[in-house]
């Protein structure tokens, strides 16, 4: 019995450092604006640090959604020494548009950034992705204006909101308007990811092409991929897109 007691704790702490810091507050403007962080294995270096945005429509959803599906995403980033978050966000109503919810969003990173020695993590070597609308979260903080305001009083709002890569599962409709339409060169490199079919009316594989197209003509890093379901380029034979994705994300961190 002692055993199988001291074996499960060898198995469970395989997998994480730490407890993760439930619902934490990012800022007070909103009840969803919290957060649980995932802290990275013990190193004498900062750790990068992956910040996620679930999906649901900006309606619904939830930042346990990154612990589903057996928390592959979760345990592949903190295996390869990084830091986790993930975080939850307004969602649309009537004194809440697009705007204020990614405007909530780029705090969040904010606050990130600023716990950077608390919590033992690199400011500079930040990655944000998201599935659906997470992903237009993402793409839209690695293109849009930074929210950092240097000469602010409130040292969270210093910090930069701009990720230095972004990953985009699932790419839906409302890519033109989030992304691309900020898109410049020397921005964050793009990893974009889709199993949707054709037929998908809110995440067509057309929208995937479409953000990897003009982030090839404007010279940013970009990889895309799909499945069976599309005509999307394959996964090369043996490897997965979470692999592919981490591979990604530290081809690009800054060194």
């Amino acid at each position: 019995m002692r055993f199988l007691i001291l074996l499960s704790c060898f198995v469970a702490g395989s997998a994480f450092a730490a407890e993760p810091l439930r619902d934490v507050k990012y800022d007070t403007k909103h009840e969803r604006n919290v957060l649980d962080f995932w802290p990275a294995k013990k190193s004498d270096k900062p750790a990068p640090v992956y910040v996620w945005f679930h999906g649901g429509g900006f309606r619904n959803g939830d930042k346990r959604q990154i612990e589903r599906n057996k928390s592959q995403t979760l345990k592949a980033y903190h295996q390869a020494g990084y830091a986790v978050v993930s975080c939850n966000y307004p969602f649309l109503g009537k004194d809440m548009e697009y705007r204020d919810i990614v405007s909530h969003c780029a705090r969040a990173v904010q606050f990130v950034r600023s716990k950077s020695k608390a919590w033992n993590i690199d400011p500079a070597r930040l990655c944000c992705g998201g599935i659906s609308a997470g992903a237009l979260i993402s793409q839209f903080l690695g293109y849009h204006d930074d929210f950092a305001d240097p000469k602010s009083s409130d040292p969270v709002a210093q910090q930069s909101s701009r990720p230095a890569v972004v990953i985009g599962l699932m790419q839906p409709i409302g890519t033109q308007e989030f992304a691309i339409r900020y898109m410049d060169k020397g921005e964050a490199p793009l990893f974009i990811y889709s199993h949707a079919s054709p037929r998908d009316l809110i995440h067509p594989p057309a929208m995937a092409k479409k953000i990897h197209q003009k982030a090839k003509e404007l010279g940013i890093p970009t990889e895309l991929f799909g499945n069976t379901k599309n005509d999307l380029p394959q996964l090369p034979k043996g490897q997965t897109r979470i692999g592919l994705q981490l591979a990604f994300c530290n081809k690009h961190l800054p060194k």
